[in-house]
């Protein structure tokens, strides 16, 4: 990447400004690689540097089926729902009550954090609740139109955890707009927070950090004081995404600063693991292997996990996340057989994660072509991912 931008004789600050990107990001891809995984990344330095051919950027072991990640077949439905249900006429006869519609807020989230196909299972739920739910907000008035906006608020929360989970990064932009103008219009604190926790989810999707990390902390203030532990749950969420946002820009001790205050949070709260941000002390401890490995310490990562244990994590997609971060590590560190066998407790976690998640399938085709005795398995999962 450096060779290429020196020889067409531009500064990392006059590249970084064609393509919209601090001097610092410019600097991490360089010297670290952090994003040259991406493919959006590689196009735009690409196109700034008129430079034709992507393997004089990311090199022969990157792949184009790897740095790929495919379109959810459930998207082009769920996008239609979002858009049209507010644009076609008002439905027929009475909207669903907002009992039956809380009724299945709860369902989508026991699909998402039970279900090991958590993307298929929302892809199915969230079209017909996001068409009932907007017929709701047309239909009533007053204050039961606030309460019908904070039911919104939560449906398209869901969304956005959808959109976020198969990197569909432009419907997580349209579910994060609708969250806060929803959150807005249901006059409820503690839904504006979640909406800023969602908003900086999607900034940490696009690898926005900075913007993560003021998001997360401008939200905070709707719960600066928490009123329940519910309430606590979403600080300390929030807060958990600062520390990733500064950890995303290598300001340490910044990192661990919001960090070590969201453990504080998770404390006060006990055993309670909230329903949609899935904050729990459980989490706040994956959350340290996940701060450690973007400041860069291999082995203090490795050194948290090993006093974690996933299993208390009753979310598939979250413990399917935290053991991609552990192949990671283990890979950085050399350990490649650790690796392995990380990767494949994703997928015993949850067999759609891997699928959608840019960092998990390069390794995974890495892994892959390293070709060992033991690697059937892993071949075998390259191979259904369409990465061989």
């Amino acid at each position: 990447m450096e060779r290429q931008r020196r020889r067409r004789g531009l500064s990392r600050r006059e590249l970084s400004q064609m393509v919209s990107r601090t001097e610092r990001w410019m600097g991490l891809l360089e010297q670290e690689g952090r994003g040259a995984l991406r493919l959006d990344n590689l196009i735009d330095l690409a196109r700034a540097m008129r430079i034709d051919d992507l393997s004089a950027l990311a090199g022969r072991r990157f792949t184009a089926t790897a740095l790929e990640v495919p379109e959810h077949p459930a998207v082009p439905e769920i996008r239609h729902a979002l858009t049209h249900s507010l644009l076609a006429p008002a439905p027929d006869g009475q909207p669903y009550s907002p009992e039956n519609l809380e009724y299945r807020i709860r369902h989508a989230w026991d699909a998402w954090h039970v279900s090991r196909t958590q993307n298929t299972q929302l892809g199915l739920l969230l079209p017909s609740l996001l068409r009932d739910t907007a017929a709701l907000t047309r239909a009533t008035t007053g204050a039961q139109r606030r309460k019908a906006y904070a039911i919104a608020t939560r449906v398209y929360l869901i969304g956005q955890r959808f959109a976020y989970g198969v990197r569909a990064l432009n419907l997580a932009v349209q579910f994060t707009d609708r969250t806060l103008l929803a959150a807005e219009m249901s006059d409820d604190a503690r839904l504006m927070a979640l909406a800023g926790w969602g908003s900086a989810m999607t900034s940490l999707t696009a690898q926005q950090p900075q913007e993560a990390e003021q998001t997360a902390l401008a939200a905070l203030r709707h719960v600066a004081r928490p009123a329940s532990v519910s309430d606590a749950s979403v600080r300390g969420a929030l807060l958990l995404f600062a520390a990733m946002g500064a950890a995303g820009n290598r300001r340490t001790a910044d990192a661990w600063r919001h960090w070590e205050e969201a453990e504080r949070v998770s404390k006060r709260i006990g055993r309670h693991i909230d329903v949609e941000t899935m904050f729990s002390a459980v989490n706040v401890g994956i959350y340290s292997v996940a701060v450690n490995m973007e400041c860069g310490r291999t082995f203090n990562a490795m050194s948290s996990a090993a006093h974690l244990d996933p299993r208390e994590m009753p979310s598939s997609n979250r413990r399917a996340t935290h053991f991609i971060d552990l192949a990671r590590i283990y890979d950085k560190a050399g350990d490649r057989e650790a690796a392995r066998g990380a990767i494949l407790d994703s997928v015993e976690a949850s067999t759609e994660t891997i699928a959608y998640n840019p960092d998990g399938r390069q390794l995974v085709a890495i892994l892959a072509r390293a070709g060992s005795a033991s690697n059937d398995e892993i071949a075998h999962l390259a191979d259904g991912l369409g990465l061989l």
